[in-house]
């Protein structure tokens, strides 16, 4: 019998590569760890909608209370609620398009203010909702200058309502 004729039991194979060749994980944890390389993402809500908000802000862990406060009544207004969302402060963490597409799986993104997903989102009109094969967008001025009691705001308020409507109903 020559070294090449030589069978090998699994277990044997096993423990003779544990570390390089063997996978001994089962395939569902596999496939999670694939979906999430890297740190998980940061963020407020439980996304049971899978409906993504992209914040910035430097100073805070999430977003400030005043910031919070209107996007609690913008999302009642819409009928959700803070367990159906996702807010993601992108000051506080480097990501990129795909590794947030692989960790929330969004169906709608609406990125308030300026923060570095922008540029890897299309680029349409501010408070336009748009559509890709993959989400529904929609890029908003920062929530300071929305939630403001001028009468020049209110038609901005208005536009941002009616987007995010369209994005949730398409």
């Amino acid at each position: 019998m020559s070294i090449n004729d030589i069978e090998l039991s699994g277990e044997l194979l096993q423990a003779l590569y544990k570390d390089s060749l063997v996978i001994t994980t089962p395939e569902k944890s596999i496939a999670e760890e694939l979906k999430a390389p890297g740190l998980p993402l940061q963020y407020l809500g439980n996304n049971s909608k899978r409906f993504v908000i992209l914040v910035n802000y430097p100073e805070q862990l999430h977003l400030p209370d005043e910031a919070f406060t209107f996007l609690a009544n913008l999302l009642k207004a819409c009928q959700l609620n803070a367990a159906d969302v996702a807010i993601v402060n992108l000051a506080k963490q480097a990501i990129g398009l795909p590794e947030l597409r692989l960790q929330l799986e969004p169906s709608v993104i609406v990125s308030f203010g300026d923060n570095s997903l922008n540029s890897e989102l299309p680029a349409p009109a501010l408070l336009v909702a748009e559509k890709t094969n993959d989400f529904g967008y929609m890029l908003a001025p920062p929530i300071e200058t929305l939630n403001q009691l001028s009468d020049t705001v209110k038609p901005l308020k208005k536009k941002l309502w009616d987007g995010i409507l369209q994005l949730i109903q398409s």
